[in-house]
């Protein structure tokens, strides 16, 4: 009975990763732009943008957290692939921005 007790207990033990992280702050920052926003009627389309951004953005990193979660069962290398990930990501947004503009 007790080792049921204690796999149960391990099988819903939270563990932050990186895109849990990048999930969480996505969160936050559709919530400002909700409450607060851009200042202005003419920005009210941004606010819309960014909110929609913000939502695909939260939505795309817990999806892909979920599948690295399945596929790499050992926290330690979870967080070398999540973090490698969001750097690859970081380096091709800068790389097209400058291309870009």
């Amino acid at each position: 009975m007790e080792k049921e007790e204690v796999q149960k207990i391990e099988r819903f033990k939270f563990r932050v990763t990186p895109l849990n992280l990048i999930t969480a702050i996505c969160l936050v920052a559709c919530g400002f732009f909700v409450l607060e926003g851009f200042e202005g009627q003419v920005n009210r389309n941004f606010n819309d943008l960014f909110f929609m951004l913000c939502i695909l953005a939260a939505v795309v990193s817990f999806v892909s957290d979920l599948i690295f979660r399945r596929s790499i069962p050992i926290l330690k290398n979870l967080w070398i692939v999540e973090t490698a990930l969001i750097v690859f990501t970081v380096v091709m947004i800068l790389i097209i921005k400058t291309l870009v503009f």
